[in-house]
């Protein structure tokens, strides 16, 4: 591949085997592969499989959607999902207080009630469980167009968001994506270390001047440290231990202010 030319991500190679580049991205895509013909067997590879899989399936295009998959119900099933979350959390969220293992730096707090918390929490801890896992499209835009990433997220919640920089944390940035949420849009930024831990962190719009300690919950193996500052509240959630994720909640805390 010559000096020049920029680095061809994995979602790119499956979007020009669906069809879904435009020209130039394209002519890109084929440059590169032209130069790397090991890529270009494994892209033929690809091909090949979803050509099988329209032989075996395509039918089934034309057959009507089975209920269970409808757009509406499948909303409803979620919305009960994460009404559990919220209301375990909420629990959780009660626990670490009467604990009084919450706070941070000693500040005072001028916390939002308990249920708006727990709704921050369980939507982050849903968002990170969803899209944490996934290996082919973890996010919607890659860190290799951080800028684009940034200007696109600030201008989608009317804020200047910054993206984090964690390096000095271990954790390389993998992209990031645009999520709904009760408050209106929301991003999340995802970061991944050397073992593979992926860690994310979940920003909604909030009233401004409202300003509030770090909190933290514990669920199902996940870790969380939640807070609001300067117009925005944020989630940093993890399958990491608690010391860990707040040394990493610090940093990008510092960055976004």
């Amino acid at each position: 591949m010559s000096r020049e030319q920029r680095k061809i991500t994995e979602h790119e190679l499956h979007a020009y085997v669906d069809g879904a580049l435009d020209g130039r991205a394209r002519a890109a895509v084929e440059a590169y592969l032209a130069e790397n013909p090991a890529v270009a067997g494994e892209v033929e590879a690809w091909r090949h499989q979803n050509e099988t899989l329209r032989a075996l399936y395509g039918h089934m295009a034309a057959e009507p959607m089975p209920p269970r998959l409808g757009v509406y119900r499948i909303e409803r099933e979620r919305r009960a999902a994460a009404g559990r979350w919220g209301r375990a959390v909420a629990a959780a969220v009660i626990l670490v207080a009467i604990s009084g293992t919450a706070g941070w730096y000693g500040r005072d707090i001028l916390a939002p009630s308990i249920s708006t918390r727990a709704d921050l929490a369980a939507t982050a801890m849903e968002a990170h469980r969803i899209y944490a896992s996934e290996v082919i499209h973890p996010v919607e835009v890659w860190a290799d167009e951080k800028d684009h990433l940034q200007t696109w997220l600030s201008k989608r919640l009317d804020r200047s968001i910054n993206v984090p920089d964690l390096r000095d944390d271990g954790l390389n940035l993998v992209g990031g994506r645009l999520l709904p949420s009760a408050r209106g849009p929301a991003a999340q930024f995802m970061y991944e270390d050397e073992a593979g831990h992926r860690v994310t962190l979940y920003i909604i719009t909030a009233e401004e001047g409202r300003e509030t300690a770090f909190r933290y919950v514990s669920l199902d193996r996940l870790e969380a440290f939640f807070w609001t500052d300067e117009g925005i509240s944020c989630a940093l959630v993890g399958d990491l231990s608690r010391d860990r994720l707040r040394e990493i909640a610090t940093q990008a805390y510092e960055q976004l202010g």
